[in-house]
């Protein structure tokens, strides 16, 4: 067997708190706040388009998304939430869910 040298462990610390890594963190900066509607529920799942059709559609765990929003999943259907959409690579990044409460409602 070889002998293995012994590390200290202020290197080993330092390499794994240190800047030199190559993950890159996405940059959540800016985007566009968009508006969805709840349209439907497969499952655990719910799927939301944009009021506007204008971007893409956001689908997640109702669980999740009643999370965020501070609601209950089973009211989730036909709800409306706005949130910040940012284009990245990889993929689209869905921050800063807020729920829309229409005029008249509670």
């Amino acid at each position: 067997m070889t002998e293995r040298p012994e590390a200290d462990l202020r290197d080993v610390f330092a390499q794994l708190l240190g800047d030199d890594h190559d993950d890159e963190e996405p940059d959540l900066r800016g985007g566009t706040r968009v508006e969805y509607v709840v349209t439907g529920r497969r499952g655990a799942l719910v799927d939301a388009d944009a009021v506007d059709g204008s971007t893409v559609p956001y689908v997640s765990s109702a669980a999740d998304l009643a999370d965020k929003l501070g609601t209950d999943a089973a009211v989730l259907l036909g709800s409306r939430f706005s949130c910040r959409v940012i284009p990245a690579n990889p993929g689209t990044y869905f921050t800063d869910f807020q729920l829309v409460r229409l005029p008249g409602t509670r």
